[in-house]
């Protein structure tokens, strides 16, 4: 697969795939040591990978569909330049600046995505890696909201799943924020930091450090 800048200009990427296929970094992928924004591999099942192209550059991976010859790919533009995605040297899709797959957030001022605005605050010192949950049996998707940092100028980046939940990093009084169609149904802890999450702007639940909260809590 490569994925080409089809023009001046420059984009972050996301690409999600669902579960079973396989992606790795190409020969064209920027790594840690060689650029300023790294192409890299989030997850590998269901797969989510991000980078960053511009200028008429080029960025690659090897893709291993779930069943051959049926790719599953979705992609998320947030540039300025359109991007040409290639399936072994045949044009599979050009996504445009600013498009995202199945209504996926890209303009960080537009209204949220989901019914329910979610916020995690990291209070006071330390740094936590966290998990949302939403909706029955916690199976809603999660969307990205302003502050949420999903791209390659991100050491840690959040990520929103392509089926359901959110996982991401906050620290020393960060804040992330999402939006999603259900109501929160748990959050896991796994860090430091003490964390507060609100929906609607109201306290759903104050997680410490290794601690998971879900509605037997309430």
């Amino acid at each position: 697969m490569t994925i080409v800048a089809d023009g001046s200009g420059g984009s972050y990427y996301r690409m999600y795939g669902g579960t079973g296929p396989n992606i790795e970094l190409g020969a064209e992928a920027d790594t840690e040591d060689s650029a300023s924004y790294e192409d890299r591999v989030i997850l590998d099942d269901p797969y989510y990978a991000e980078g960053f192209v511009g200028d008429n550059g080029v960025d690659s991976y090897q893709y291993e569909p779930t069943i051959a010859g049926e790719p599953s790919l979705g992609f998320v533009n947030d540039g300025d330049v359109p991007l040409e995605v290639y399936l072994n040297g045949e044009l599979y899709e050009t996504v445009e600046p600013g498009q995202g797959t199945d209504g996926e957030r890209v303009d960080p001022d537009a209204p949220s995505s989901g019914e329910n605005f979610i916020t995690v605050e990291a209070v006071g010192d330390g740094a936590s890696n966290y998990t949302l949950m939403a909706g029955e049996a916690g199976t809603m998707p999660f969307y990205y909201e302003s502050e949420a940092n999903p791209g390659t100028t991100a050491e840690n980046p959040d990520y929103t799943g392509m089926v359901s939940g959110a996982y991401g990093f906050v620290g020393a009084g960060g804040v992330d924020t999402y939006s999603t169609d259900g109501a929160l149904y748990s959050i896991e802890n796994e860090g430091s930091a003490t964390l507060k999450v609100y929906q609607n702007g109201e306290v759903w639940a104050t997680v410490q450090p290794g601690e998971t909260k879900e509605p037997s809590y309430e």
